[in-house]
């Protein structure tokens, strides 16, 4: 570990201190939660946010989940989650893809997934 990265820890009180710390301006994010039923036609899953910094998908439902970028997302174009799967985007790691809309489709009917999303708000 770096020596400055040591020292933005030790004087952070909280990670919002230590992000603006490293980052050398603050930011906050605030959650923003949504439940879906899902059933064998695709829906979109996350707002159409640009300021959106991290997203999480869990399938809490008993049916298998398929997601994709485009709503054309069927059971053999789509990524599985089986029920209790999740699945994740971050900033740092996906880049733009996570400003793209998100769609699920079911095997069945009667599924279920519970959206959080991460987005950039006003200091």
């Amino acid at each position: 570990m770096a020596a400055g990265f040591r020292e933005y820890v030790q004087n952070a009180q909280d990670v919002r201190e230590l992000l603006a710390n490293f980052y050398g301006t603050p930011f906050v994010t605030q959650p923003v939660e949504a439940d879906f039923t899902i059933n064998t036609s695709a829906v979109g899953v996350l707002q159409l946010v640009l300021q959106r910094v991290g997203a999480l998908v869990q399938n809490t439902g008993a049916t298998n989940i398929y997601i994709g970028y485009s709503q054309a997302v069927s059971t053999s174009t789509g990524f599985k989650l089986s029920p209790g799967d999740r699945f994740r985007e971050d900033w740092y790691y996906d880049g733009d893809l996570l400003m793209r809309q998100l769609y699920c489709v079911g095997d069945n009917s009667g599924g279920s997934v519970h959206v959080l999303e991460r987005c950039l708000q006003g200091v």
